[in-house]
């Protein structure tokens, strides 16, 4: 569970806007959040659209490289931690492989677990995902100060536009993109770096 700590840690990055788009709808942490740290739903269409012609099909996506900065335990290791979980959003809807989202996911991350959820689903049901990659611009991390020291590491950028298709090839859900901020909570059990939390919000939609 995210501390009270942490919360006002994460609303320390926050920056007042609606939230990003790209495939951020996933559920945020905490619960009680204050509202600049949590995700708020964007606005999609309830059904599918029909579409001239069918879908492009899934596209190929680099599957992204371990850094070795995540190695350290310390708050450079987990600003690496951060940015490698981020790359592995966009790849999980891209590609439908979730082994690594879900080993660096905490079992209380209600983020973690709603992203990975919907991807199943996507998946399941024969749909895929395009776009949705993460550019990322500014990199800021604080320690918690508690005696279970965790990270909170903000990451500024642009995320591009994302598009999610049925079996047939219809959309399901588009999201715009534009520049956005994610916040995550990590610790490291001395082993490995593990998402506690995150949330996302908006910047700026992009043009």
């Amino acid at each position: 569970m995210v501390t009270e700590h942490v919360r006002r840690l994460v609303a320390g990055f926050a920056v007042v806007g609606v939230l990003a788009a790209g495939c951020s709808d996933a559920e945020g942490d905490p619960p009680g959040a204050e509202p600049s740290a949590t995700e708020q739903s964007p606005t999609t269409s309830a059904t599918p659209e029909e579409t001239a012609s069918p879908g492009p099909g899934p596209t190929p996506w680099p599957e992204p490289t371990r850094p070795a900065a995540m190695e350290r335990d310390d708050i450079e290791g987990a600003k690496a931690a951060a940015e490698y979980f981020l790359e592995l959003y966009p790849y999980a809807f891209a590609t439908g492989e979730l082994e690594d989202f879900r080993e660096m996911s905490h079992p209380d991350c209600k983020f973690c677990r709603g992203a990975a959820d919907r991807v199943t689903d996507l998946y399941t049901n024969g749909g895929y995902a395009v776009g949705g990659e993460f550019s990322v611009s500014d990199i800021v991390a604080r320690e918690s100060g508690e005696e279970n020291v965790s990270h909170v590491v903000g990451l500024s950028g642009t995320e591009a536009a994302s598009t999610e298709y049925s079996r047939e090839g219809e959309v399901i859900r588009t999201l715009g993109g534009g520049e956005a901020r994610y916040t995550f909570e990590l610790i490291h059990d001395d082993q490995r770096w593990l998402v506690m939390g995150g949330a996302v919000e908006a910047i700026g939609e992009a043009p």
